[in-house]
């Protein structure tokens, strides 16, 4: 992410610029507010374009770059360590200290009391923040919606909340602000066509001790293998769930829903766990099937319940297979590979 420095006031933190970042007077249509009379409203644009950052001037009185006078509505290219004026050659100035690509990132609050600066967090399409080991919050992009959405990994009922850019987050003893990049007409979504539930098939193959399980996804056109993980266990066991009403009778949209609280006694954890576990699984889908199908298509919550979606599912437990769901019967041979 383009950082800046004031140079006025060194002792400032840096700020971050977005794609389209503007300079002025206006407090309201300006990224980066010039409190001086002398500067325009909106004065000039810092943009990324073509993979490099590029600024333009668009004010009255002029703006300079390494004392270089801009042509006005001329796009100028940046490099690091140039210095910005604004209304002069010598006032109002700053220093570029980054040019990195635009990136979604948390943006840290200052807080009075605060000992020592925080770095900003840089996201990911799914991050467990403050940390993987320690999670509070689950933020995540959901492509095929085009959102962002945080979730409470402690609240029973998981649900996923829409944030926008500027929204405030709380975390770690520290308030965060979502600082998220827009797309651009430089932005091309490569979207793979939709895959719809019934046409994804899931194979478990789980160890004889239960300790260890391994899944593959199948589509029409591929086949994906994704390796031992904590949280295919949890997948496993509401696939479990979901065989166990079908072998009832229960109809299909009916089939599987399950309390977290029932589910957390069953597999010993807490609720933090099993909503960290619901997530890692849930990202994992949208990675593998790059946005086709989304994770919460695959495991649905619906009021309080959660279930496992697939309605085509094999679980091995050693070499025997002991649910075959909506697939032909097949040899009792595990394949591996």
């Amino acid at each position: 992410m383009a950082a800046i420095l004031n140079l006025n006031d060194k002792n400032q933190a840096l700020s971050y610029l977005n794609a389209c970042h503007c300079f002025g007077r206006s407090p309201t249509n300006v990224d980066t507010v010039i409190n001086a009379q002398e500067v325009s409203r909106i004065h000039a644009v810092v943009e990324w374009s073509n993979n490099q950052w590029f600024i333009r001037d668009i004010s009255n009185n002029g703006t300079w770059v390494n004392k270089q006078k801009l042509v006005k509505d001329s796009a100028f290219k940046l490099t690091v360590g140039d210095q910005i004026f604004f209304a002069s050659g010598e006032s109002h100035g700053f220093v570029i200290e980054d040019l990195s690509p635009p990136q979604n990132m948390l943006l840290p609050v200052e807080q009075i009391g605060m000992q020592t600066p925080v770095s900003p967090i840089l996201l990911s399409d799914g991050n467990l923040l403050p940390s993987d080991e320690k999670p509070e919050i689950a933020l995540f992009y959901v492509p095929s919606k085009d959102q962002w959405y945080k979730e409470f990994l402690v609240d029973t009922d998981g649900s996923a909340y829409p944030v926008e850019n500027a929204d405030l987050l709380f975390f770690n003893n520290q308030k965060w602000q979502l600082k998220l990049i827009p797309l651009t007409e430089n932005t091309v979504l490569m979207a793979k066509p939709k895959l719809s539930v019934e046409q994804i098939k899931y194979r478990f193959n789980l160890s004889l001790d239960e300790e260890n399980t391994e899944l593959t996804i199948t589509t029409d056109d591929e086949k994906f293998s994704l390796s031992n993980k904590a949280h295919h266990y949890l997948t496993l066991s509401l696939a479990r769930h979901r065989d166990e009403d079908a072998q009832l009778g229960i109809d299909a949209d009916n089939q599987g829903w399950r309390l977290p609280e029932i589910l957390v006694k069953e597999l010993g954890c807490d609720i933090t766990l099993f909503n960290t576990h619901v997530c890692r699984a849930k990202q994992q889908f949208r990675d593998v099937l790059d946005g086709a199908c989304d994770g919460d298509e695959l495991i649905e919550r619906k009021g309080k319940k959660i279930r496992f979606a697939g309605v085509s599912y094999r679980i091995y437990k050693g070499s025997e297979l002991i649910v075959n769901r909506g697939q032909d019967k097949v040899s009792l041979t595990v394949l591996h590979g």
